[in-house]
This record gives C-alpha cells, structure tokens and sequence, in this order.
C-alpha cells in the first residue's frame, strides 16, 4: 500500500516550523494509539462498548492531528454508535478495522520517521 493515511500540513501548522515539536508528537502519537488499539481489542474481549466509545473518542482526535480523516471519521463513527445511538449493529467489524487500519497508520509514521 503506497498512499499514506495521514497528511502532516496541520500538525506542521500548528508547530510553525519546530521540527523537534512535530518529532515529539509524532511519537507521543505512535505510543498513544499503539496503547488505544491494544485497549480497544482487550475492551472487546468484555463487550465494554462505554470505554471502547470514550477510547475511539481519544483516537479520533490523534487522527485528526495526522490528518488521518478517513481513520478518524471511522473512530468517531464507533463513538458515535455506541454513546449516541446505542446501535452495536457491526461494531466488532467496524473496531477491527480501525484496529488494522490504525496499526498500518502507525507502521507508515514510524517507517517515515524513525526507521
């Protein structure tokens, strides 16, 4: 798979230019939906759909520093079904693709960054 899943512009915005800023949240990403991954797929072990919505919540908003919108759209999708609609319809599909596709996500920083 070629076509990155994130686009740097508003992080680099937001850093105006500080390199070592853009570097630090690079990894403070890379550690945080590492963890909010590994915890989504634990959460699902005991169907806790409360702290799998707040914890896709969190990755939501990791993605939209990457300008990772199609990850961060599915992130909010899943909160948005369990806090909002109370509709479960699906949502052991839709979180192990967000799994999958948030670890791709994270492969592709940490190649472009720190390999």
């Amino acid at each position: 798979m070629n076509d990155k899943l994130y686009n740097l512009k508003k992080l680099k915005e937001i850093s105006q230019g500080d390199q070592r800023f853009v570097r630090d949240m690079l990894v403070t990403f890379v550690e945080n939906v590492t963890n909010d991954i590994s915890r989504i797929r634990t959460l699902k072990l005991t169907e806790d759909w409360t702290a799998i919505a707040e914890t896709a919540h969190k990755l939501a908003s990791n993605f939209a520093y990457l300008g990772a919108n199609r990850l961060h759209d599915m992130a909010a999708e899943i909160e948005k079904n369990v806090i909002n609609d109370n509709n479960l319809t699906g949502i052991n599909e839709k979180t192990v693709k967000l799994c999958h596709e948030g670890e791709i996500l994270v492969n592709q920083v940490k190649k472009d960054f720190f390999a």
